[in-house]
C-alpha cells in the first residue's frame, strides 16, 4: 500500500509545493519540471469559491502530465495518477498534490490513485471537485481488460531496466537508453538487442532515428504495455499505418509474380 506524508501549511503561498516536495528528500535534485511549474501565476491555484467547483487550468494540468512522463510504474499507470491530481516529485515514485500538499510514495499494484487521494485528504479541493462516479481509465478493467502479467517481472521497474545498460557502450547510432527503457525494453547483452519486460518481444538493428515506443507497438501489436504506453489514438494510428504498408508490400509482390 502507498505511504504518505501530509504536510500542513497555514498559508500555501508561504511554502511552495516545490519546497514541500523537496523537504522530504533534500539531497535529491529536482528536475527542471519542478522549477517550471513555479513560474505559473499563483492566481491559477486559487479556488474560486468554497464549494470547490473549480476547473484546473490547462497550464497546470499540462505540467503535471509532463512531470509524470517517466512514471516508474505500469500499475498504477501515469494516466491514473494524472486523473487523480498527482504531480511527480521526480524522486523515485514520490508524488504530491499541489492543492493539499499531500505527499505519497511506495505505490503498489493494488493502489487506486484516486481512492488513495480521497482517503488521505478528503477535504482537498481537487478531491472535492471529482465527480461522485469515477470514470477514470484503468488499465486493469476499463481500457484493456487484461491482467498485469509481465514476462519478466523483475524488469517491470524502469530503474531495473536502466541497470542493464549500465556497463554498455551505447552509441549515438542507436535510440537513447532513456527512450528504450521508457518503451519497456531492457538490454539482453547481445549486440543491440533489447527485450520487452512485458511481452518478451525483442528488437535489434536499431537506427538513431527509430522511436522505440512506436517500433514496440508496430512489431508487437498485442503487447499490453505497448498499447497502454501509446494510448488509444496513437496505437490505432500505428496499426493503420502498418496495415497500409503491408497492403502496399503485398501488391508489389503480386505485381512481380505476374510479370
Amino acid at each position: 500500500m502507498a505511504t504518505s506524508d501530509i504536510i500542513q501549511t497555514e498559508d500555501f503561498n508561504k511554502q511552495s509545493y516545490v519546497d514541500v516536495c523537496s523537504s522530504v528528500s533534500k539531497t535529491e535534485k529536482q528536475k527542471t519540471i519542478l522549477s517550471s511549474i513555479t513560474n505559473i501565476s499563483k492566481q491559477e491555484l486559487i479556488i474560486e469559491n468554497k464549494k470547490y467547483s473549480f476547473n484546473e487550468s490547462e497550464a497546470i494540468r499540462e505540467i503535471r502530465i509532463r512531470s509524470l512522463s517517466h512514471w516508474p510504474h505500469f500499475i498504477p499507470s501515469s494516466q491514473s495518477m494524472i486523473s487523480a491530481g498527482w504531480f511527480s516529485c521526480n524522486v523515485n515514485d514520490r508524488v504530491i498534490c499541489i492543492y493539499c500538499n499531500t505527499i505519497c510514495h511506495e505505490w503498489t499494484n493494488n493502489d487506486d490513485p484516486i481512492e488513495v487521494h480521497k482517503r488521505l485528504s478528503p477535504k482537498c479541493p481537487f478531491v472535492l471537485s471529482m465527480p461522485l462516479v469515477n470514470n477514470s481509465p484503468k488499465i486493469i478493467n476499463d481500457t484493456l481488460e487484461e491482467k498485469f502479467e509481465p514476462s519478466h517481472p523483475t524488469m517491470a521497474e524502469i530503474s531495473r531496466r536502466e541497470q542493464t545498460f549500465s556497463n554498455v557502450h551505447w552509441t549515438e547510432n542507436y535510440p537513447s537508453i532513456e527512450s528504450l527503457v521508457s518503451a519497456g525494453f531492457f538490454f539482453t547483452g547481445v549486440n543491440n538487442t533489447v527485450t520487452c519486460f512485458y511481452c518478451n518481444g525483442s528488437l535489434h538493428k536499431w537506427g538513431a532515428k527509430d522511436n522505440p515506443m512506436i517500433e514496440h507497438a508496430r512489431w508487437f501489436s498485442n503487447c499490453t504495455y505497448a498499447k497502454h504506453l501509446c494510448g488509444k489514438q496513437l496505437y490505432e494510428k500505428i496499426q493503420t499505418a502498418k496495415k497500409k504498408l503491408n497492403l502496399k508490400e503485398n501488391k508489389i509482390d503480386k505485381d512481380e509474380l505476374t510479370r
